[in-house]
C-alpha cells in the first residue's frame, strides 16, 4: 500500500494544477467591476488635470464612455509616460488611455484598440525664430521632447539634431523652448495648440514653425490593452465602433475642441 500511496497523491496534485491555470487564463479584465485606467496627465487636451486637481480631458470622457457600454466603472492611475506600458504588461494598470500612438514597437508589447484619433504633429519654436520652417531645418538643431512618446522615437531616428533634451512632460520640454535652451519642441499638434492657445506661459513666446504627418499607415491614438485578453480587445473596438456611429466622438472632440 505505502508503495503506491506517493503515486496516486502525485497524480492527483498534478490533476489540480493542470486544471487550475484554465481558471486562471478565463479570468480577464472584463471579470472585474472597476477598470484601473493609466494615463500621464500633462496632455492637454487628452488628458490634464483641472482647478480642482482632477483628471479630465478628450481620453479621460473616450475611457468613461466606453467603460459605460462595457457596464464598468474606471478608476485613473496617474503615472508617468514612459511607465505606462511597463505598468500594462505587468498588471499594475488594466488598460491604457493617454494619447498613446500605435506604434510597431509598442505593438510588439501590448495590444492596441482600433485607432480613435488620427495625429499630426508640430514643431514648436520661440514666437520670434523664422529659421524652422521644414524637416531640413532640424539638422543641427537642440530638440526637446517627452520622453518615451511617438515623438521621441521620431526625433531621434531622424539623426537630424545635434541635441535631443527628454523631459517627463511636454510643458517642461516647452518651457525649454521659450527661455531659449532649445531651438524647437515636436509635439502632438492637438496638444500643441492646447497649450498655445489657452496657456498664458506659453500663448505669447512661443509659435508652431511647421507641422507634419510623422507617423506609419494606419498608426494613430489608440488604447493600450493587454497581450491576450481578446474579450477585452473586442468588447472595446465593438464600443470604439458603436462611438462612431452614434455620434459620441463627435460631442467629445467639440467640447475639447479638438483640431
Amino acid at each position: 500500500m505505502k508503495k503506491f500511496a506517493l503515486p496516486v497523491v502525485f497524480a492527483a496534485l498534478l490533476g489540480l494544477a493542470l486544471l487550475a491555470p484554465v481558471g486562471g487564463e478565463a479570468a480577464g479584465v472584463l471579470d472585474k467591476d472597476v477598470i484601473l485606467v493609466g494615463t500621464e496627465a500633462t496632455y492637454p487636451p487628452f488628458e490634464y488635470r483641472n482647478e480642482k486637481n482632477e483628471v479630465v480631458g478628450y481620453d479621460i470622457d473616450v475611457v468613461e464612455a466606453i467603460a459605460k457600454h462595457l457596464g464598468k466603472k474606471v478608476e485613473i492611475v496617474d503615472m508617468s509616460f514612459d511607465g505606462l506600458i511597463p505598468a500594462l504588461m505587468t498588471g499594475k494598470v488594466d488598460l491604457v488611455a493617454a494619447g498613446m500612438t500605435n506604434t510597431e514597437e509598442r505593438r510588439k508589447k501590448v495590444n492596441f484598440s482600433s485607432v480613435y484619433y488620427d495625429i499630426e504633429n508640430a514643431f514648436v519654436v520661440r514666437a520670434d525664430d523664422s529659421s524652422i520652417t521644414k524637416l531640413d531645418d532640424l539638422k543641427g538643431k537642440i530638440a526637446t521632447v517627452q520622453i518615451g512618446t511617438a515623438q521621441d522615437t521620431f526625433i531621434t531616428n531622424t539623426g537630424l539634431p545635434a541635441e535631443i533634451k527628454r523631459f517627463q512632460k511636454n510643458d517642461d520640454a516647452l518651457m525649454e523652448i521659450k527661455v531659449g535652451r532649445g531651438d524647437f519642441c515636436v509635439v502632438n499638434l492637438t496638444v500643441a495648440n492646447a497649450f498655445l492657445r489657452n496657456n498664458k506661459t506659453f500663448e505669447e513666446d512661443l509659435k508652431i514653425g511647421f507641422r507634419n504627418k510623422i507617423h506609419r499607415e494606419g498608426e494613430g491614438i489608440a488604447l493600450g490593452l493587454p497581450k491576450g485578453d481578446e474579450a477585452l480587445l473586442n468588447a472595446v473596438n465593438g464600443a470604439i465602433e458603436t462611438m462612431k456611429n452614434n455620434g459620441e466622438f463627435d460631442s467629445i472632440k467639440k467640447k475639447y475642441q479638438m483640431d
